[in-house]
């Protein structure tokens, strides 16, 4: 086996003699910058997603229909019930995500997000960026992560 490595390395020297260390310190440097263009092409800052279909008129909409006698002085209530009623219509992993910030205080870092629920770096990015469509929660940039939070109107 050995032998082989070898015989294929004194090959791939006598193929490639102008390949010099600093041809390939080039490559490497190309390689490594095309990569970076690649990440950032497919995974979009999270602060620069903005927030599309307004999930709030629906929360609202719902909210009213299942209880039109609730008044409007008791907003501890109605917060609970919004928030309740936002959650029946999340999906799965969405729901786990905004239960989790919700029990952190209504604010939590995106890495231990993914951390606690054991989700993949991207499968936490993918749902935050259809909550942050959904206007179900807010991201700002903190150090090397993010800083998710619950929206405020589920959070008043």
């Amino acid at each position: 086996m050995l032998r082989w490595i070898a015989a294929i390395a004194q090959q791939q020297d006598h193929m490639m003699p102008h390949m010099n260390p600093v041809n390939w310190a080039l490559v490497a440097l190309a390689v490594v910058a095309f990569s970076a263009l690649l990440v950032f092409l497919l995974f979009p800052q999270l602060e620069r997603v903005r927030s599309g279909e307004n999930f709030r008129p629906h929360v609202e909409k719902i909210e009213r229909e299942s209880s039109p006698s609730l008044e409007d002085t008791d907003k501890e209530a109605m917060n609970r019930r919004a928030l309740a009623v936002a959650l029946r219509l999340l999906e799965p992993d969405e729901k786990r995500v905004v239960e989790a910030i919700g029990k952190a205080g209504g604010s939590m870092l995106q890495k231990d997000i993914s951390h606690e629920l054991g989700f993949t770096r991207v499968q936490t990015h993918r749902v935050m960026v259809r909550l942050i469509r959904r206007g179900v929660v807010t991201a700002e940039k903190y150090y090397n992560t993010n800083r998710i939070e619950i929206a405020d109107w589920l959070n008043e």
